[in-house]
C-alpha cells in the first residue's frame, strides 16, 4: 500500500528561506509569486577531466545515479539496488477504536463504563456525552424504598428528565425513574447525562453507566388516543372485530348427484357484512360440466351470469368475483351448475363470501 500524501496545516510556516541574487546584486527571496528565474543564456557543466561542456540539445545535463544506502537493524550499511530496495516499515495503528487508519474522529472509545454508589439522596453517576449518542444504566443495587431519577443537560446546570427504557424485559414503557434492578437504555443529544437518587429509603444504590457511540433506537413514538386526524383520514370511535373475518359466510350448496344435462341452481345470498369483498364458488364432479356465479340486483327477480368455468371429469373448478352493488337484501349472489352428457356418481358444490 502506497504512503499517503503528507500535507501540513496552514499554521505551519517555513523555518528557512531560499533566495537568489538579482541583477543589482540584491538577494531576492523565493516565493509563489517570485519563483527562481530561468535565463535563456548558455549553461555549462563540468566534465570528469575538469573541462566545461555547454548544455545543448545534443549535450543535455547529465544525470548521475550515485550509490544510495540504508542502515540495517544490526548497524551495517546496505546499498540500494534492484535486489535490495529501500525497506518500507509499516508502523502499528494508534491504540483505541475511534479512528480510521491513523486519523482519529473524535478521540473517544466505544463502551467506556462509569460506576458509582451512594447511601443517600445524591448523584450516583454522571458523565459528559461528547462523542456519544446514548448508552445504558445498569442498576446493580436499588436499595430499599429508593427512587433513581435519570436526567440530561446541555449546560451542565439545568437538568431535565431523561426517558429510559428497561431493556431486560420483553415489553416496557419509557420512564424517567426506576425503583428496581435492571438495564435502562437511553438515547440523547445533550452534553451531559446522570443518574441520581431522588428519594432515599435505605441501603446502597449502585449504578454502572456504559456510553455508546452508536446506540440502538431505544425510544419509540406512540400515537395518543383520541379522534385526531392523520393527514386527511379521520379516526373516530373504536373498531372492534370479534371472531374471524369470514364468520357465517360459507355454504355447502349441494352434494346430490345430477343426471345427464341436469342443472342445479343455488340459493341467492345477500352480503350481510360490508367487510366481505368477494363471492367464491368451488365444484367437484366425476363427470364434466360448467360452474356459474350469478348476480341479482332486484331481490332475486332476475339473475345474470357474471362468471363461468368448465369442469373436467374427475377434476374441480373454482370461481371468485368481486362483490359489487348495494349492501342490501336487493343484491344477491348464487351458484349454478350445469351437468354434461354423463350422469354424475359424485358431486360437491360450495360457496362463500370472503374479505380477500
Amino acid at each position: 500500500m502506497s504512503n499517503p500524501e503528507v500535507t501540513f496545516p496552514a499554521r505551519y510556516t517555513p523555518v528557512s528561506a531560499l533566495a537568489y541574487a538579482g541583477p543589482d546584486g540584491a538577494a531576492e527571496v523565493v516565493a509563489v509569486d517570485k519563483p527562481l528565474p530561468v535565463t535563456a543564456g548558455a549553461t555549462a557543466f563540468a566534465l570528469p577531466d575538469g573541462s566545461l561542456r555547454t548544455v545543448s540539445s545534443s549535450s543535455p545535463l547529465p544525470v548521475v545515479t550515485g550509490p544510495t544506502a540504508f542502515a540495517l537493524p544490526d548497524g551495517s550499511v546496505q546499498s540500494v539496488a534492484n535486489a535490495s530496495p529501500l525497506p518500507v516499515v509499516c508502523a502499528p495503528l494508534p491504540t483505541g477504536s475511534a479512528h480510521i487508519g491513523n486519523v482519529f474522529i473524535d478521540d473517544v472509545p466505544d463502551g467506556p463504563v462509569v460506576s458509582g454508589s451512594v447511601t443517600a439522596a445524591a448523584i450516583i453517576v454522571s458523565s459528559a456525552l461528547t462523542g456519544y449518542a446514548g448508552g445504558a444504566f445498569q442498576v446493580l443495587s436499588s436499595g430499599s424504598g429508593c427512587t433513581i431519577t435519570y436526567e440530561h443537560s446541555v449546560d451542565g446546570t439545568t437538568w431535565l428528565a431523561l426517558p429510559v427504557l428497561v431493556s431486560n424485559i420483553a415489553t416496557g414503557t419509557p420512564s424517567a425513574t426506576s425503583t428496581s434492578n435492571g438495564i435502562y437504555s437511553f438515547g440523547s443529544s445533550a452534553a451531559f447525562v446522570r443518574a441520581r437518587v431522588s428519594v432515599y429509603g435505605s441501603g446502597t444504590v449502585s449504578v454502572a453507566l456504559v456510553l455508546k457511540r452508536r446506540p440502538l433506537n431505544v425510544i419509540g413514538t406512540s400515537l395518543a388516543g383520541g379522534n385526531a386526524a392523520i393527514g386527511t383520514v379521520g379516526v373516530t370511535g373504536t373498531v372492534t372485530v370479534s371472531g374471524t373475518v369470514n364468520t357465517n359466510t360459507g355454504y355447502t350448496d349441494s352434494t346430490a348427484t345430477l343426471a345427464s344435462l341436469a342443472t342445479f341452481t343455488g340459493t341467492g345470498r345477500a352480503n350481510s357484512s360490508a367487510q366481505n369483498c368477494f363471492f367464491n364458488a368451488t365444484a367437484f364432479a366425476d363427470a364434466g360440466g360448467t360452474l356459474f356465479i350469478e348476480q341479482s340486483l332486484d331481490t332475486g327477480a332476475t339473475y345474470q351470469p357474471i362468471a363461468s368455468a368448465p369442469l373436467v371429469a374427475g377434476g374441480a373448478a373454482q370461481l371468485s368475483v368481486r362483490v359489487a352493488g348495494a349492501y342490501t337484501a336487493a343484491t344477491l349472489y348464487r351458484v349454478r351448475y350445469v351437468n354434461g352428457a354423463l350422469a354424475q356418481g359424485m358431486f360437491r358444490l360450495s360457496s362463500a363470501y370472503s374479505a380477500r
